[in-house]
């Protein structure tokens, strides 16, 4: 089957030579088996995409419950996580039924329609061919289609999500890294201030000494002096303490940070491998759709288009490729019915 979807150009005689190779190499009976146990292997990447999805759910878990206290947004992280791996368990199911469909699906697409192409005799046989394409690539697999575009949503959600979330860590980063700054500042106009003020009391001690000889005036005065000396730079040990209990904070977040950062960087290939594997799980009826109206494209330039090469080459891949697509997706479906997967 073909796809319009990033697909390469080929020109026609590549296009030829391709349908041969391809044709030959499913002529041989173990490719042929290979290429419908691949088909039913999509259920293996089922398999991983829901272990990667528990994964990332426990690790999300486990942030909150060590770093919530920190970082309370993470929390948000971890219920929009659990609302994709929801989603997952109910696009799976509807993959099952999608499979069984598409089975049924193709068996007509190989059985009743690339088969009348083998019988087209006359100008009439063509145009009643055409007219049964037509009708049949306008057919609605409303499920088909919302299960692709449900996968792709889902794949573009969950890449989206990793890209929000690391960007959320490097700002937490660049948020800490900024406080840390400026406490370190604070800290250091407040040291400075200190040293001023025991210069200060230092000062008035020696006039306290001097002022024992200049008179009772004196004296009162600069004791008074040094009791306010006293008394600020003791305020400013009180503001230095809680300033250096600030910077201890910020200093913790940041290794925090730095450890629920590891933790998620971690979980980054399960991520990376759900937004790989969800793409899997395609777009049959787009394909067959796609190529019956441009095999009824050609077909309506005339019984002529029976002797192109080119024509006959794809309409032989076509119904190779059917029968081993529409049994491995039988057996896909099978398998999921019957696997441990979390059911909906």
């Amino acid at each position: 089957m073909s796809s319009n979807a990033g697909a390469i150009v080929l020109t026609a005689d590549e296009k030829k030579e391709f349908a041969k190779a391809a044709i030959e190499a499913l002529n041989d009976p173990q490719n042929l088996a290979q290429f419908e146990k691949d088909i039913e292997n999509i259920g293996n990447s089922a398999v991983q995409i829901d272990q990667a999805f528990d994964r990332v759910s426990r690790g999300f878990k486990a942030m909150v419950e060590n770093h919530g206290s920190d970082f309370p947004e993470v929390a948000g992280y971890r219920k929009e996580w659990d609302g994709y791996k929801v989603r997952w368990v109910r696009y799976l199911w509807q993959s099952r039924d999608v499979a069984s469909e598409m089975t049924a699906v193709l068996r007509r697409y190989d059985e009743v329609f690339l088969s009348m192409i083998d019988d087209i005799k006359t100008e009439s046989d063509l145009r009643d061919c055409v007219k049964e394409f037509v009708a049949f690539s306008e057919e609605e697999h409303t499920t088909s289609k919302t299960m692709a575009n449900n996968f792709r949503t889902l794949e573009s959600d969950v890449r989206g999500f990793g890209e929000r979330f690391s960007t959320y860590l490097a700002a937490k980063k660049v948020e800490l890294e900024q406080q840390a700054t400026a406490l370190k500042v604070e800290i250091d106009e407040i040291q400075k201030a200190i040293e001023g003020w025991n210069l200060k009391i230092i000062g008035a001690l020696l006039s306290l000494g001097a002022g024992l000889a200049a008179g009772l005036w004196t004296l009162a005065v600069t004791g008074i002096s040094l009791a306010y000396f006293i008394a600020e730079r003791i305020r400013a040990e009180i503001e230095l303490r809680k300033k250096q209990g600030e910077l201890d904070e910020v200093n913790r977040k940041q290794r925090e940070l730095a450890e629920l950062k590891s933790r998620y960087d971690g979980l980054k290939p399960d991520i990376a491998l759900i937004a790989e594997k969800l793409v899997v799980f395609g777009n049959i009826w787009d394909s067959v759709s796609t190529q019956i109206k441009e095999f009824g494209a050609i077909l309506e330039t005339g019984l002529d288009s029976l002797n192109n090469e080119e024509f006959r080459l794809q309409v032989t891949l076509a119904r190779k490729t059917c029968v081993p697509l529409r049994n491995g997706l039988a057996k896909y479906a099978v398998n999921l019915e019957h696997s441990s997967l979390p059911k909906q």
